[in-house]
C-alpha cells in the first residue's frame, strides 16, 4: 500500500496528487489521515491554541500562514516570502493565492492544523519559542523557517496509526528529504533519503536514492524490488 505522508495540509496539496488514487494520504504531519477519500483520523490544533500562536506571531511581526484542512490563510509578510520562493518551487504559487489572515472567521480557526513561520529576526526565535503553548512543537526547516504542530503527532505517528489500522500486516518503508521527515524515517523499518535531501536526513537512512527530479522515487522502489 502506498500513502503520501506530508506536512502539507489537505487543501495545500495539488489536485494531481488526489488523481493518483493512492491507497491513502497522511496530511499535516500526521494529524489528518485518509484511506482513499475517507477521513479516518483528524486532530486540528484547536481554536484556543491557534489563536494564541497567532498572537505571538503578530507580536514579533513574523511572516506566517495559518494552515487549515479546508483553507489556509496567509499574512502579507509571508505572501511576499512565498512569492520569492515560488520562483524556485511552484508550490509557493498556491500559497500566494490563499486569503489573508485578517479574513479569518471563528469557523476557520476550528480547522487549523498547523502554523508555518518565517522569522524576520533570527534573534527573535528563542523569545517566540518560550511563548508558544506547551502543547505544540516547533520544527525548523532549512532556510525556509519552521512549522508549529501538536507535539504528540508527526509523520511517525501517522505510520504507527496505519500499522495498527492494518493490524501490523505490513512492513513499513518511509522516503523523505527534510528535517520534519526524520521522525518517520527513524520509526520506519526501512528508511530512504532522497538525493536532494538534507545531509542530516541522509545520515540516518538505510539507503540514499537519486534526486527527486532524476527519478529518485522510481529508483528507490526498483532498488527494493517493489517494481
Amino acid at each position: 500500500k502506498i500513502f503520501v505522508n506530508t506536512g502539507r495540509t489537505k487543501c495545500e496539496v495539488p489536485d494531481s496528487l488526489w488523481e493518483l488514487n493512492l491507497d491513502g494520504y497522511c496530511f499535516s504531519a500526521g494529524s489528518e489521515i485518509y484511506l482513499k477519500k475517507e477521513r479516518i483520523f483528524y486532530q486540528p490544533l484547536g481554536v484556543k491554541i491557534a489563536r494564541k500562536i497567532q498572537n505571538v506571531m503578530e507580536k514579533y511581526h513574523c511572516a506566517y500562514s495559518m494552515e487549515g484542512s479546508n483553507m489556509t490563510f496567509i499574512n502579507e509578510l509571508n505572501r511576499i516570502r512565498m512569492a520569492e520562493f515560488s520562483k524556485e518551487n511552484r508550490i509557493g504559487n498556491k500559497f500566494i493565492s490563499f486569503p489573508d489572515v485578517n479574513l479569518m472567521k471563528e469557523e476557520d480557526y476550528k480547522q487549523i492544523m498547523k502554523i508555518s513561520i518565517h522569522l524576520e529576526k533570527e534573534d527573535d526565535k528563542e523569545k517566540i519559542l518560550k511563548e508558544l503553548p506547551e502543547e505544540v512543537l516547533y520544527t525548523e526547516f532549512r532556510k525556509f523557517g519552521g512549522e508549529i504542530t501538536l507535539k504528540q503527532y508527526n509523520k511517525a505517528t501517522a505510520i504507527q496509526f496505519l500499522e495498527t489500522y492494518f493490524h501490523n500486516e505490513y512492513q513499513s518503508m518511509a522516503i523523505g528529504d527534510s528535517e520534519n521527515d526524520i521522525p518517520m524515517l527513524k520509526y520506519a523499518q526501512i528508511s530512504i533519503a532522497m538525493g536532494n535531501g538534507s545531509d542530516c536526513v541522509k545520515e540516518i537512512c538505510d539507503y540514499v536514492t537519486d534526486d527527486i527530479n532524476k527519478d529518485g522515487l522510481y529508483k528507490a522502489f526498483y532498488h527494493y524490488h517493489l517494481i
